[in-house]
């Protein structure tokens, strides 16, 4: 079983990437409304961002062999 960090980190990966594919959907509805289409472009930057974070955490996690 993994220690609540690791698990933490891996749910929430899950639920951003889950977010993101979501966001990504919106904005391609959003044709032809770019101020619309702008707002989520920003949330998507932002999903991505937090998910190499959380992507680069648990790397750092298995590198040092604390991934359990």
């Amino acid at each position: 079983m993994l220690k609540d960090h690791n698990h933490d980190l891996i749910h929430q990966l899950s639920e951003l990437s889950d977010s993101l594919w979501r966001v990504e959907e919106y904005y391609n509805n959003a044709e032809g409304c770019s101020e619309c289409q702008a707002i989520w472009q920003k949330i998507s930057d932002d999903l991505n961002n937090h998910i190499e974070m959380l992507k680069g955490e648990i790397e750092r996690h298995v590198r040092e062999g604390r991934f359990d």
